[in-house]
C-alpha cells in the first residue's frame, strides 16, 4: 500500500511504501516569466552533483511527468537556527565548502539551458525578468507602489552595475536558493542543501549574495562568513567581494519590489498575526534599501507602513462594492 502526504508544495509530495519515504517531484515548467527565473531542469542538476560527490537526494526514479528522490532524515535549518541568532559557525564552514567546491564542477553539458554566457550578460538577465515581473505587478498595484514611492525605476538604476562586474570570474554551477529552509542537517550531521529548481550554471557572486540576504545572519557570523570565505578564494577574494555586495543592492531591491505584492496579498487574506509578520518581513527590507542615497526614500515606521496596506485594502475594497 502507497500512501501520498501533501507538502507546502503543489509540485511535491511525500510517498510512504513499504514503511520507507520518498519524494516525489513534479516536473515544473522551464523558461516562464515568474519572479524567480528557473532554466535549467532540477533532475539534471542532481544528476550533475551526484556524480561529483555532493552531498544530496539521489534520484530513485524518472518520468516524463515527475521524478523520485530519497527522503533524508534530519532537522531542517530553520528549526534549529532563528533568524538573527547566532548559527554554528561548522554550519558556516561547510556552506562555504560546498559553494567552493561547485565551482570544480564541469557544468559545460547544462550551457544549453541559459541565454547568458558571462558574468554581466547573467546579471543582465536577472534585472530585465525582475522588471517584468514588476511592470505585470504595478499593472494592478500602481497607487499602492506610489504611496510606498517604489517603482521599476529602483531596478533600472542598478542595472549599469553589470559593467563593473568581474567577467574573468567564470561562470559556475549555483543553487541558487540557499537558505534555511532548504538546508537539512542530516542524522549523521552532515549538511545537505536540497531543493535545486532554481539551480543553473551562473555567477558564484550571485550565490553568495543570495544566500547572505536569505540566512539572517547575525553581524558576527556574517563577519566570520567574509573572514572564511577570503581564506577559501584566497587572491580572487577582493573582485569576488565587491561583485557580491552589487549583487546584495540588487537582490535587496528586488525582493522589496516582491514584497510589496506579498504584503498586500496578506492584508487581503491573512490573519492579524500573519499581517504583523509579514509587514515586519517588509519594513526590514524597505528600510535597508532606502539607507542608500540613489534611492531617496524616507524610512517608515511599522505603523506608517501599516496604515499604507490598510488604506490601499479599504479603497480597493470600495472599489468592489460600488
Amino acid at each position: 500500500m502507497i500512501k501520498v502526504m501533501k507538502t507546502d508544495s503543489d509540485y511535491c509530495e511525500i510517498i510512504i511504501k513499504k514503511e520507507k519515504k520518498y519524494i516525489k517531484k513534479y516536473n515544473r515548467n522551464q523558461n516562464e516569466l515568474r519572479e524567480y527565473y528557473r532554466s535549467t531542469p532540477e533532475v539534471e542538476i542532481l544528476t550533475l552533483l551526484n556524480q561529483n560527490n555532493i552531498i544530496t537526494p539521489k534520484i530513485i526514479k524518472q518520468t516524463k511527468k515527475y521524478f523520485l528522490e530519497e527522503y533524508i532524515e534530519g532537522d531542517l535549518l530553520k528549526d534549529l537556527y532563528p533568524d538573527h541568532k547566532k548559527i554554528d559557525q561548522k554550519i558556516i564552514d561547510e556552506i562555504i565548502k560546498e559553494i567552493y567546491l561547485l565551482m570544480n564542477i564541469d557544468a559545460n553539458s547544462l550551457l544549453k539551458y541559459t541565454s547568458w554566457h558571462d558574468n554581466q550578460t547573467f546579471y543582465l538577465f536577472q534585472t530585465q525578468n525582475t522588471l517584468n515581473v514588476i511592470k505585470q505587478y504595478y499593472d494592478n498595484l500602481k497607487e499602492l507602489y506610489t504611496k510606498l514611492d517604489l517603482s521599476e525605476k529602483i531596478i533600472e538604476k542598478i542595472i549599469p552595475l553589470a559593467l563593473h562586474l568581474d567577467n574573468n570570474r567564470p561562470l559556475s554551477l549555483i543553487h541558487g536558493d540557499r537558505h534555511k529552509k532548504n538546508a537539512f542537517l542530516a542524522k549523521d550531521k552532515k549538511l545537505i542543501f536540497i531543493d535545486w529548481e532554481l539551480g543553473c550554471v551562473g555567477d558564484i557572486a550571485y550565490e553568495l549574495a543570495f544566500h547572505l540576504h536569505q540566512m539572517a545572519y547575525t553581524k558576527e557570523d556574517e563577519k566570520y562568513f567574509f573572514k572564511k570565505l577570503k581564506e577559501v578564494y584566497q587572491s580572487d577574494y577582493i573582485p569576488l567581494k565587491k561583485d557580491v555586495e552589487i549583487y546584495r543592492l540588487f537582490v535587496l531591491a528586488r525582493s522589496t519590489l516582491y514584497h510589496v505584492y506579498w504584503t498586500d496579498l496578506i492584508y487581503e487574506t491573512g490573519s492579524e498575526e500573519e499581517k504583523k509578520k509579514q509587514l515586519g518581513h517588509f519594513m526590514r527590507r524597505y528600510n535597508r534599501l532606502n539607507m542608500n542615497p540613489e534611492f531617496n526614500l524616507k524610512p517608515k515606521t511599522e505603523e506608517e507602513l501599516d496604515q499604507i496596506f490598510q488604506s490601499f485594502r479599504k479603497e480597493r475594497k470600495n472599489e468592489v462594492i460600488s
